[in-house]
């Protein structure tokens, strides 16, 4: 896999391009009383403006921290790529999804079940005030009960039931069951999220591959091309939360840049047309 750097340059730019206009729909949306499902999409989506950020800052070359940077970094830039698509998915799931208002009240219920059960493990481990650990001791066992009473629960395969009643997950579905409901192609998710989780979580396929040239932040045509291809995927990914913040918020965001927002819709579009299924 080879790339010429020209293309990374042009991801780069369209990347701080796309990030700063997510940092103007962040800002106009800020400050209005919205449902619940509606504020919390809008912390996710701020979230991941925060990762895009941070990816920006590790990136060579970039614009926003213009100190020289010449250390390509792709083990770094994985792992937050990575937790970029993961917040998309829960952003998603928790706000853009068109489902039952039954449902999303279930998700909702979960969440803040799942929320309490990683507190009073922290709180726990922690040796807090036993007054905090019995608080939780007494809550959580209703919201559990209040979950399993809940009439979309019975949606729930054992297996499924059995994890969410045991505060281990934060939704029903995982990221690839996720994945093939968003409204864009995502033909490629498990491949892309199968090499940045084995980058991530420092596996041999991360590893294995390092020379004295590769993997050692010097600049050579695997990293470009690497990069390059994790940006781009980036891009898709912001580029898709930018357009439903549009559509969650249309008084909020009808007064930003319609020349932008057409640009990052345009992107989208060409990612369908890539694969061949134009939507």
């Amino acid at each position: 896999m080879t790339v010429d750097k020209t293309e990374y340059l042009q991801n780069l730019k369209t990347f701080e391009n796309f990030h700063d206009f997510a940092i103007d729909i962040s800002d106009k949306v800020a400050g209005y009383k919205v449902p619940t499902h509606l504020a919390k999409a809008n912390q996710l989506f701020i979230r991941m403006t925060m990762t895009s950020l941070s990816i920006i800052h590790l990136l060579p070359e970039n614009t926003r921290f213009p100190a020289y940077n010449g250390f390509w970094d792709f083990f770094s830039i994985a792992s937050l790529a990575r937790n970029l698509v993961e917040n998309y998915h829960m952003f998603y799931y928790v706000g853009v999804e068109d489902i039952p208002q039954l449902e999303r009240e279930f998700r909702l219920m979960l969440l803040v079940y799942h929320h309490h059960c990683e507190q009073y493990k922290l709180y726990r481990e922690s040796d807090s005030e036993s007054n905090i650990i019995r608080e939780f001791e007494t809550n959580l066992p209703k919201e559990k009960e209040d979950l399993k009473s809940h009439p979309f629960f019975n949606n729930l395969s054992k297996e499924i039931s059995g994890k969410v009643l045991g505060g281990k997950t934060a939704m029903y579905l995982n990221n690839k069951e996720v994945s093939n409901r968003i409204h864009f192609n995502t033909d490629e998710f498990m491949l892309m999220y199968r090499l940045l989780s084995n980058h991530t979580h420092s596996t041999h396929l991360s590893f294995f591959s390092m020379t004295n040239v590769r993997g050692n932040g010097e600049e050579n045509i695997n990293e470009i091309a690497y990069i390059t291809m994790t940006i781009d995927f980036c891009i898709k990914y912001l580029s898709a939360a930018i357009i439903d913040m549009f559509k969650l918020f249309p008084m909020q965001t009808k007064s930003l840049n319609q020349t932008k927002y057409k640009l990052v819709r345009e992107k989208l579009e060409s990612y369908e047309s890539e694969n061949g299924n134009a939507q």
